[in-house]
Protein backbone atom coordinates (compact mmCIF):
# COMPACT_ATOMS: atom_id res chain seq x y z
CA UNK A 1 0.00 0.00 0.00
CA UNK A 2 1.55 3.54 -1.17
CA UNK A 3 2.30 6.06 1.81
CA UNK A 4 0.08 9.02 1.72
CA UNK A 5 2.04 12.15 1.46
CA UNK A 6 0.85 15.03 3.89
CA UNK A 7 -1.21 17.69 2.13
CA UNK A 8 1.00 21.37 1.99
CA UNK A 9 -0.86 24.19 3.54
CA UNK A 10 -0.70 27.03 1.08
CA UNK A 11 -2.02 29.24 3.67
CA UNK A 12 1.13 29.53 5.33
CA UNK A 13 4.84 29.40 5.74
CA UNK A 14 7.93 29.56 7.88
CA UNK A 15 11.01 30.71 7.84
CA UNK A 16 14.37 30.95 10.18
CA UNK A 17 17.67 32.03 10.21
CA UNK A 18 20.39 32.27 12.44
CA UNK A 19 22.26 35.95 13.01
CA UNK A 20 25.25 36.17 15.38
CA UNK A 21 23.34 39.11 16.73
CA UNK A 22 21.31 40.39 20.07
CA UNK A 23 17.85 39.86 19.79
CA UNK A 24 17.33 43.95 20.91
CA UNK A 25 20.11 44.41 17.19
CA UNK A 26 17.70 41.92 15.26
CA UNK A 27 14.42 43.64 16.52
CA UNK A 28 16.32 47.35 15.72
CA UNK A 29 16.62 46.27 11.87
CA UNK A 30 12.68 45.33 12.44
CA UNK A 31 11.40 48.19 14.12
CA UNK A 32 13.70 51.55 12.79
CA UNK A 33 13.13 53.07 9.76
CA UNK A 34 16.95 53.93 8.96
CA UNK A 35 17.81 50.11 9.78
CA UNK A 36 14.21 48.49 8.13
CA UNK A 37 15.99 50.61 4.37
CA UNK A 38 19.06 49.57 4.82
CA UNK A 39 18.10 45.62 4.55
CA UNK A 40 14.99 45.39 3.55
CA UNK A 41 13.12 48.20 1.29
CA UNK A 42 14.24 51.40 -0.31
CA UNK A 43 12.25 53.08 1.75
CA UNK A 44 11.15 52.40 4.98
CA UNK A 45 8.88 54.33 7.71
CA UNK A 46 8.00 52.05 10.83
CA UNK A 47 5.87 53.44 14.36
CA UNK A 48 7.19 50.53 16.56
CA UNK A 49 3.54 50.54 18.32
CA UNK A 50 0.85 48.70 17.94
CA UNK A 51 -1.51 50.41 15.86
CA UNK A 52 1.73 52.95 14.12
CA UNK A 53 1.98 52.93 10.58
CA UNK A 54 4.26 50.96 8.41
CA UNK A 55 5.13 52.49 5.10
CA UNK A 56 7.54 50.20 2.72
CA UNK A 57 8.62 51.04 -0.72
CA UNK A 58 10.70 48.59 -3.20
CA UNK A 59 13.20 49.22 -5.79
CA UNK A 60 10.35 48.54 -8.71
CA UNK A 61 8.34 51.16 -7.30
CA UNK A 62 5.90 48.48 -4.98
CA UNK A 63 4.51 50.30 -2.22
CA UNK A 64 2.97 48.85 1.17
CA UNK A 65 1.40 51.23 3.69
CA UNK A 66 0.06 48.87 6.63
CA UNK A 67 0.10 49.56 10.21
CA UNK A 68 1.72 47.27 13.09
CA UNK A 69 -0.69 44.98 14.70
CA UNK A 70 1.08 43.90 18.21
CA UNK A 71 4.91 44.58 18.80
CA UNK A 72 6.81 42.95 22.12
CA UNK A 73 10.08 44.55 22.70
CA UNK A 74 12.89 42.68 21.05
CA UNK A 75 10.89 39.31 20.98
CA UNK A 76 8.39 40.03 18.50
CA UNK A 77 7.07 42.11 15.41
CA UNK A 78 3.24 41.28 13.38
CA UNK A 79 1.87 43.29 10.62
CA UNK A 80 -0.30 42.78 7.17
CA UNK A 81 1.39 41.85 4.55
CA UNK A 82 -0.23 41.84 1.37
CA UNK A 83 -3.67 43.05 0.01
CA UNK A 84 -5.48 40.32 0.68
CA UNK A 85 -5.22 40.08 4.09
CA UNK A 86 -1.57 37.74 4.51
CA UNK A 87 0.52 38.66 7.82
CA UNK A 88 3.29 38.55 8.94
CA UNK A 89 5.18 37.73 12.39
CA UNK A 90 8.76 38.20 12.67
CA UNK A 91 10.20 36.13 16.00
CA UNK A 92 13.48 36.92 17.66
CA UNK A 93 14.47 33.73 19.41
CA UNK A 94 17.63 34.08 21.84
CA UNK A 95 20.42 31.18 20.60
CA UNK A 96 23.32 30.55 22.36
CA UNK A 97 25.51 33.89 21.05
CA UNK A 98 22.92 34.95 18.37
CA UNK A 99 19.27 35.07 17.63
CA UNK A 100 17.20 32.95 15.49
CA UNK A 101 14.64 34.85 13.50
CA UNK A 102 11.82 33.52 12.65
CA UNK A 103 9.28 34.46 9.71
CA UNK A 104 5.75 33.28 9.08
CA UNK A 105 3.56 34.65 6.93
CA UNK A 106 0.39 33.25 6.83
CA UNK A 107 -3.93 33.49 6.00
CA UNK A 108 -2.79 33.46 2.21
CA UNK A 109 -5.18 33.29 -0.45
CA UNK A 110 -4.95 29.47 -1.71
CA UNK A 111 -6.38 29.86 -5.25
CA UNK A 112 -4.09 28.30 -8.12
CA UNK A 113 -2.41 31.57 -9.35
CA UNK A 114 -2.16 32.86 -5.28
CA UNK A 115 0.15 29.55 -4.66
CA UNK A 116 2.56 30.68 -7.14
CA UNK A 117 2.32 34.46 -6.60
CA UNK A 118 2.12 34.35 -2.64
CA UNK A 119 3.00 31.50 -1.66
CA UNK A 120 6.29 30.75 -3.68
CA UNK A 121 7.09 34.07 -4.37
CA UNK A 122 6.92 35.37 -0.84
CA UNK A 123 8.45 32.20 0.78
CA UNK A 124 11.08 32.81 -1.78
CA UNK A 125 11.57 36.92 -1.55
CA UNK A 126 11.80 36.07 2.23
CA UNK A 127 14.35 33.84 2.14
CA UNK A 128 16.74 36.59 -0.10
CA UNK A 129 15.77 39.26 2.61
CA UNK A 130 16.51 37.15 5.75
CA UNK A 131 19.55 36.20 4.14
CA UNK A 132 20.29 39.75 3.46
CA UNK A 133 19.29 40.62 7.11
CA UNK A 134 22.03 38.49 8.21
CA UNK A 135 24.50 39.96 5.93
CA UNK A 136 23.99 43.46 6.63
CA UNK A 137 23.78 42.87 10.76
CA UNK A 138 26.66 40.75 10.90
CA UNK A 139 29.42 42.05 7.98
CA UNK A 140 27.81 45.66 6.92
CA UNK A 141 27.09 44.41 3.47
CA UNK A 142 24.04 44.66 1.85
CA UNK A 143 22.95 42.41 -0.95
CA UNK A 144 20.38 43.96 -2.77
CA UNK A 145 20.85 45.25 -5.86
CA UNK A 146 19.76 49.13 -6.19
CA UNK A 147 19.47 49.20 -9.94
CA UNK A 148 15.94 49.69 -11.51
CA UNK A 149 16.63 48.11 -14.32
CA UNK A 150 17.69 44.81 -12.22
CA UNK A 151 14.99 44.59 -10.10
CA UNK A 152 12.42 41.18 -9.48
CA UNK A 153 10.12 42.46 -12.18
CA UNK A 154 13.52 41.60 -14.75
CA UNK A 155 13.53 38.65 -12.72
CA UNK A 156 16.34 39.48 -10.51
CA UNK A 157 16.28 37.93 -6.39
CA UNK A 158 18.26 40.56 -4.84
CA UNK A 159 15.77 43.59 -4.95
Amino acid sequence: MATKKPQRDWTQFTLKIFIRASQAKVYKAWTNSTELANWFSEKAEIDPKKGGKLYLEWLAGDKLTTEVTSVSKNRRVLFPFGSRGEKVEVKMLKSGKGTVCQLRQYDMITSPAMKWEMHMGCKTGWAFFLANLKSYLEHGIDLRSHDRKQSYRQGFVNS
